[in-house]
């Protein structure tokens, strides 16, 4: 659901999802890419959302799948989201290059809270997705809610240590406008990550990754370096969105199996006009379970490498 800057605006997100932790949300092409038989992926960031996936292999070689729900919160509106997502390897076992490819249907409800009448503007005063106050006359003239459709589909291919994963999604063009008055499509969007693993000794891997994604409204990008050191897990990253900035660390614990942690969202920039919501630091819960595991040495390098982060 990638709406550039509109997001803070509509509570839609952008950039949620958009790391390691949640490969098939980062590209339904790596859905299941642990290989694991069945695992629970959650997210809860504080006073604003709360995520829940359940992912794992098919049997009889069928591919992998995910589903997943996420709720957001805000003063004014509310939002519920439901995928299913689908990926498959299309490579023989023992190949140096490993190709997924994978897709996901979301099917997005953002409700709307009609704003009280002001006086002094003589309205019903509202943010639009721009993040621009406007003023209506009528309550009439504002939907009662939003609901579209998102497909997205993903190609990766993996080289030994490296990986470079490309997807596309919301070329159906939904209407996402707030009032009765406008038509507001979602803007197509590409998004393309390049990163690799790197190890150190027995015990530490690290894997740097960069991603991209762009449509005609925005270009975020996020610079990332993941280090995963024996049972623990730490990330930081930079990330970049029009001009807003911010600055991510996370540190994570692997107890058996489940991996479980803390992410810490720092702005270093950007007006309060850009971003909408509150330019205060945020914090991340998310806590990741495997429920049935399959035996390492059915896994393929890239799957244990990857298990690593997630």
């Amino acid at each position: 659901m990638s709406i550039g800057c509109l997001l803070e605006a509509q509570n839609l997100e952008f950039n949620n999802g958009k790391d390691v932790k949640q490969p098939g949300r980062l590209n339904p092409a790596l859905v299941g890419s642990g290989e694991d038989l069945i695992r629970i992926i959650s997210d809860f960031k504080l006073d604003e959302s709360a995520q829940f996936m359940l992912e794992g292999r098919m049997p009889f070689k069928l591919g992998s799948y995910m589903v997943g729900v996420e709720r957001t919160f805000t003063e004014d509106v509310s939002n519920n989201m439901f995928n299913i997502t689908y990926g498959r390897k299309a490579s023989k076992k023992g190949n140096d290059f490993q190709w997924r490819y994978g897709g996901s249907l979301r099917f997005n409800q953002k409700s709307i809270s009609v704003p009280g009448y002001d006086s002094t503007a003589g309205g019903y005063t509202y943010r639009d997705l721009n993040g621009d106050v406007r003023t209506l006359k009528s309550r009439s003239d504002f939907k009662n809610g939003v609901d579209y459709v998102d497909i997205q589909l993903g190609l990766n291919m993996s080289y030994k240590d490296l990986i470079l994963g490309a997807s596309i999604e919301n070329f159906l063009g939904q209407d996402v406008s707030l009032i009765a008055l406008e038509s507001r499509k979602v803007p197509f969007t590409a998004n393309v990550i390049l990163g690799g693993f790197l190890s150190i000794g027995e015990k530490w891997v690290i894997f740097p990754s960069a991603l991209l994604m762009a449509n005609e409204e925005d270009v975020y990008t996020k610079a990332t370096l993941d280090l995963s050191a024996n049972k623990l897990n730490f990330t930081a990253a930079y990330i970049l969105e029009n001009n807003l900035q911010d600055l991510s660390a996370s540190i994570g614990y692997r107890f058996k199996k489940t991996f479980a942690g803390i992410q810490y969202v720092h702005p270093i920039s950007g007006d309060n006009t850009a971003r909408i919501q509150s330019d205060l630091p945020s914090f991340n819960l998310f806590l990741n379970s495997t429920l049935f595991k399959n035996r390492d040495v059915f896994k393929s390098d890239f799957a244990k490498k990857m298990r690593l982060f997630y």
